[in-house]
Order: C-alpha cells, then structure tokens, then sequence
C-alpha cells in the first residue's frame, strides 16, 4: 500500500471519530408533537416521525410508542433520540 492511501484512510478514519463526536455533544435538538408515524429497515434500524421530524430509536422504544401519542423528545444533531417523554393530555 503506498503512503499517500494509507494516509487518506487514516484521514477518513479520523474525521468519521470526529464527526461521531461532534454529533453527540450539545447543544441538542428538542421538539414536540404527535407520532404520525413509525418504520422499521432492514437493516435493524427504527425510525419515528413525529410532526415533520425524523428520529432514529431502539427497538425497543419502537415498540413501546404507538401512533397518535403525544411526545417531546430529545435528540443529538444527527436526529438520533436521547429520551423521550410523554405528554399527558
């Protein structure tokens, strides 16, 4: 391997940590609404939309909202949850 490809892979190897880091420091996204809707890849990733904004959760968060519920949630900048309330009416 020459040294300038085992440069630029140590250069996307250090941004891709950078970037990772920078997404999950604050400040952090919050918003609130009603969960319109919910969808499951296959690659094991779940998704929630909740009024115009899409949030990628765990499987197990997945399963235990259902559509209409009325949420705030918390999340870093590249939309992935940090927690999830419910609003009672």
């Amino acid at each position: 391997m020459s040294p300038l490809a085992i440069a630029k892979r140590l250069g996307r190897a250090l941004a891709s940590i950078l970037g990772a880091l920078l997404a999950a420091l604050p400040p952090y996204r919050r918003f609130e609404g009603t969960l319109v809707a919910k969808e499951a890849r296959e690659d094991g990733s779940y998704f929630l939309l909740v009024d115009g904004e899409i949030v990628e959760v765990d499987w197990l968060t997945f399963d235990t909202l259902m559509i209409g519920e009325a949420l705030r949630i918390r999340s870093t900048r590249d939309n992935k949850a940090i927690n999830i309330d419910r609003l009672l009416p």
